[in-house]
């Protein structure tokens, strides 16, 4: 019988330092539901149908991706911008070829600004960081700021200007642009996506002031507009919240993924993270309560997790509302009581003991009331949430957009600017973009691609990248900083300033002027004005934020009374839509890093799927790859089924930005599009769903079971394939957690598993090896790792800067599918508990550079050594490609190129990629070289300045990426450095550490800071 199968009525303890007691492993450690499943019911709904279908994913493709893509940047794009951009250090006289130049610029995102270090290679972007002198990034990045590189140099970017299909000049367009500005602006509307530029935010004053009929729109596809709208009703004015995380010791989020794929998640990530550093048992550490639908990143981090579906999230506010009211917040709330009182009793008393240091957030999709009552209550608990005026930003407003849209399908525009936006796409289905569209006699689109909507606009104009034009944007709170340019335009792009300035001012204006005209104007008002804009190129952003928080009063009175009651059918689901965390609503759907990066929790490439729960594959008959049709009204969509932990019951959630029609050979019709079931009443969840199984399959490509060390055979004590329960009983060792009470009790605790492996406790770890050390390690510098995974979210950008340092290929769907994914770090996600509601426990693994490496002595070619400060190599022209040395791994981490990836490729290839790491052709390893590269760039400059490297000279990809600053990097010589500091805490394990083989990479145990009213075996926290 299946364990699945099992009602689980209690809690079951599933932190490592409890599974002593055989009798826990009915629901303890598994890493995929196949794991805990009967080999039936394997058959019947996990195992995936067979298919060898490459679904236009070739090989072939991605050869003519880089190829084009490197051609067309090497023959056009090799000059610097003309305008003096200022270097982010201080640079030498002149330019010296192969020495990198670094540049502060600005990534705009939605009504965001993400600050950012541009890596410049002889006037040539290739590698993106944070800023640390940035608020928002604070010096990390994420996967989309990582894979952006690759966006510009893609080569299905639009090129230059074309009308009705045609090329045409420039001057073209600028003859239309200035035509339109002889009127008063009526039958003239702009729409554009969401901006917080203080050029653009000028542009559209002058606008409105010179063409007083025209109208300008604001749509997103995702956005916060009832967040907005709540607050207004809490504090009658709309304001955006910036959430001060570091002053937060209780968090409890409902239907909030902040960690993951919601706006702001490097700060958020950075300033949470602040409080789960432990340094040992007297630390402290803040809490955090996730209530959803489906597992996030979020989630998955959670020390109380509760599965509850999107509709309920109202009435279990209403609860906690409730019970706040019982522990003496004034609130207005009625008697609440479910079957998840327990939890919401426990995170009540928690947010009412830590009053000021206690918040509640609610995710944006939910309806303005909820966010309206969440906004009074964080009111009265002293919340530590700053509120900032929102007037200096363009945010997205459905109401206008219906507006706009009934007046193009009544004829009353004539002439339509869209700027950035895709709305014949991700609009509501009720909406009908399309159709509206064409009745407007003249569009105009600004594209970076020609997608959905150029394809039925009679103007398609190339958009600039980021990288190659002047710009500006401004934080939540009010810091602005500059767009500069690291090249010039590839494909003869333009920026929105270039399209608009024709329109307002009847004249073409440069973007360089026009951004630095509204600083002087507005922005940089004392002093030296030129002086001062240097300082901001070189630094990134202007010294003062230009408006500063606003203290806030409750309009209106705190009551459940204003939330709203759902109801779902018998037999019928709801549907959630969500952002998904590779192309978010679709603008990055022709970026291959991103479409192959295996997404948190499902693992799951180059796809996205209906996410079901294991209960509703029973019960329906559901196959893994399976096709449903699912409907809402008149709407329907087909789409396969994936069997997913911690999915509701109630449930069905869909990812959004797949299913694309456009002009990208990586995205074009990867995935399926759900956007035709969103309506503009419901455009986060819709109730009363109804699914049909068909009976056809569909290959889906998931990594989770790829690369498994808890079922390596060669790995484990004995040579004999390992039974479920064996290999169950080994991830413990492999990811280490457990409570924060009993660590601080048992500080030691670690320790003393580590210990139980050792063969003969009088004898040293060293006298145990498998080989004897020929290289004395306590000499010179020797780099380690340390990697906490208590901080980690599993947000995949130490996977994606990874790929973008050291050229690792993209291989597509059919390659994932066999299970030769490239990636040089993996994130393995561990589950524990009840399969409906599990425990998740995440972990970067790359090579661990084992001191006594197993690879180097099986190289019949020596391509594997070891280096003087203890880096396991690769020589990669030596390499003859036996795979003896990933036969050898104990940690599979070692990638073996299949195919030949670069044998179509000009030379000029290595222009688009890190000119710092060599190519690698067919049948040649690949691993993780703790950025080797980068270790020789500082051992350099040291030398050349006559001293020894010191700790934070440089930083690793994966290091410098990381928002939760969960990996150190440096020398373990050094008592002082942060990684030896990581490693002398005594949470320090290494993985497999029986084997002798020493690892350089280290981890630091898990610990989740539960609360005991939710530990005991009576607990109810998870959704039945």
């Amino acid at each position: 019988m299946s364990q699945i199968e099992k009602k689980n009525q209690e809690f079951v303890k599933t932190n490592s330092h409890v599974l002593e007691d055989t009798t826990n492993q009915e629901f303890g450690y598994w890493k995929s539901l196949k794991d805990i499943s009967s080999e039936d019911d394997y058959n019947r709904f996990l195992k995936q149908s067979e298919h060898n279908v490459d679904n236009g994913l070739s090989r072939r493709n991605f050869l003519s991706l880089i190829a084009a893509s490197v051609a067309l940047a090497g023959l056009e794009g090799c000059k610097k911008p003309v305008q003096k951009i200022i270097p982010y250090v201080e640079a030498e006289i002149g330019t010296i070829p192969g020495i990198p130049k670094y540049y502060a610029s600005t990534l705009p995102f939605k009504n965001n600004a993400l600050g950012v270090v541009i890596e410049n290679h002889d006037e040539r972007p290739v590698k993106v960081e944070g800023n640390e002198k940035h608020p928002t990034t604070l010096g990390k990045s994420n996967s989309f700021a990582q894979a952006s590189t690759l966006e510009m140099y893609d080569p299905d970017r639009a090129r230059g200007v074309k009308f009705e299909g045609n090329k045409v000049d420039w001057n073209e367009y600028l003859k239309f642009a200035k035509s339109l500005n002889d009127g008063n602006g009526k039958g003239l509307a702009v729409l554009m996506q969401e901006s917080s530029s203080p050029t653009i935010k000028s542009i559209q004053e002058d606008f409105k002031k010179n063409l007083p009929n025209a109208d300008w729109v604001v749509y997103e596809s995702v956005n916060n507009e009832n967040l907005y709208d709540g607050i207004g009703l809490a504090f009658s004015k709309r304001l955006q919240p910036l959430y001060r995380l570091e002053k937060a010791q209780i968090i409890v989020s409902l239907g909030s993924d902040f960690l993951g794929v919601d706006d702001n998640n490097i700060y958020h990530t950075r300033k949470f993270a602040q409080n789960r550093n432990i340094v040992d048992e007297n630390s402290t550490m803040n809490r955090l309560y996730v209530a959803e639908s489906s597992i996030s990143s979020t989630g998955s981090s959670a020390d109380h997790r509760l599965n509850v579906p999107q509709h309920e999230m109202e009435n279990l506010l209403a609860e906690l509302a409730y019970e706040l009211k019982q522990l003496g917040l004034r609130i207005e709330a009625k008697k609440v009581k479910s079957s998840n009182n327990l939890w919401v009793k426990a995170a009540a008393k928690d947010l009412f003991d830590g009053r000021g240091e206690s918040i509640i957030i609610g995710g944006s999709s939910l309806s303005k009331e909820f966010h309206q009552l969440i906004a009074l209550i964080n009111y009265n608990l002293k919340a530590p949430v700053d509120y900032y005026p929102l007037n200096m930003s363009q945010v997205s407003s459905i109401k206008n957009f219906e507006s706009l849209c009934n007046d193009m399908k009544n004829g009353k525009i004539n002439n339509l600017i869209i700027l950035g936006a895709n709305p014949v796409y991700d609009s509501p289905a009720d909406f009908d973009f399309a159709e509206s569209l064409k009745k407007v006699k003249n569009s105009v689109h600004l594209t970076n691609i020609i997608d959905e909507t150029s394809k039925l606009c009679s103007w398609n104009i190339a958009m600039n990248h980021y990288f190659e034009c002047w710009g500006d944007a401004m934080t939540y709170d009010g810091h602005v900083s500059i767009v500069q340019p690291q090249i010039m335009p590839l494909f003869d792009s333009k920026s929105i300033i270039q399209i608009l300035s024709p329109i307002v001012y009847s004249k073409e204006q440069s973007a360089y002027d026009t951004v630095k005209n509204v600083w002087k104007s507005n922005i940089i008002k004392s002093g030296n004005f030129d002086r001062e804009w240097d300082k901001v190129l070189h630094d990134g952003l202007y010294k003062k934020p230009i408006f500063k928080k606003l203290n806030v009063r409750p309009a209106s009175k705190i009551s459940t009374a204003v939330l709203n009651n759902y109801s779902l059918d018998n037999d019928k689901f709801e549907i959630v839509f969500c952002p998904s965390s590779s192309v978010y609503d679709g603008r990055y759907a022709n970026n291959g890093w991103l479409q192959e990066i295996p997404k948190p929790i499902t693992s799951l490439t180059w796809d996205n799927a209906a996410l079901i729960s294991m209960k509703v594959a029973k019960k329906l008959n559901i196959k893994n790859g399976q096709m449903l049709e699912i409907s809402v009204g008149d709407n329907t969509i087909n789409i396969p089924a994936f069997i997913t932990p911690g999915q509701n019951q109630k449930s069905i959630t869909l990812e959004l930005g797949y299913g694309r029609k456009f002009n990208g050979r990586i995205g074009n019709e990867v995935g399926f599009n759900v956007y035709p079931l969103r309506s503009s009443d419901s455009p986060s969840f819709i109730l009363n769903g109804s699914i049909k199984v068909l009976n056809e399959t569909y290959p889906l490509a998931s990594t989770q079971d790829h690369h498994g060390l808890e079922d390596d055979k060669y790995a484990a004590p004995g040579f004999d394939d390992l039974a479920n329960k064996e290999a169950q009983s080994r991830i413990p060792e492999l990811v280490k957690q457990s409570t924060f009470d009993y660590y601080k009790d048992n500080p030691d605790w670690v320790q003393k598993k580590v210990e139980q492996h050792k063969p003969d406790k009088n004898r040293s770890w060293a006298d145990h090896s498998m080989y004897n050390p020929d290289w004395d390690y306590s000499k010179g510098p020797q780099w380690g790792m340390s990697i906490d995974l208590t901080s980690c979210t599993s947000c995949n950008a130490c996977s994606i800067a990874c790929q973008s340092e050291n050229n690792i290929p993209v291989v597509g769907k059919q390659q994932v599918m066999n299970g030769r994914e490239m990636h040089w770090i993996r994130i393995d996600n561990y589950f524990a508990g009840d399969p409906d509601n599990p425990e998740v426990s995440t972990q970067s693994v790359a090579c661990v550079h084992c001191e006594l490496a197993p690879c180097e002595s099986v190289c019949p070619v020596a391509a594997t050594t070891h280096s003087s400060d203890g880096v396991n190599q690769m020589t990669y022209n030596r390499c003859l490609g036996t795979r003896y040395c990933a036969n050898n791994c104990p940690y599979k981490v070692r990638k073996f190129n299949f195919y030949n990836y670069t044998k179509d490729l000009p030379e000029v290839v290595q222009m688009a990629m890190n000119p710092d790491v060599s190519i690698r052709f067919r049948g040649v390893m690949e691993k993780c070289t703790y950025c080797y590269q980068r270790i020789s760039s500082a051992r350099i400059t040291a030398e050349n300045e006559g001293r020894e490297i010191k700790d934070g000279d440089f930083q690793v990809a994966c290091q410098q990426s990381c928002p939760a600053d969960a990996i150190k990097f440096g020398d373990i010589n050094d008592p002082n450095s942060e990684v030896s500091k990581a490693k002398r805490r005594n949470r320090d394990y290494a993985l497999l550490a029986h084997l002798g083989t020493a690892p350089r990479t280290t981890y630091l145990a898990k610990i989740r800071n539960q609360n005991p009213m939710l530990v005991s075996k009576s607990q109810n926290g998870s959704y039945q």
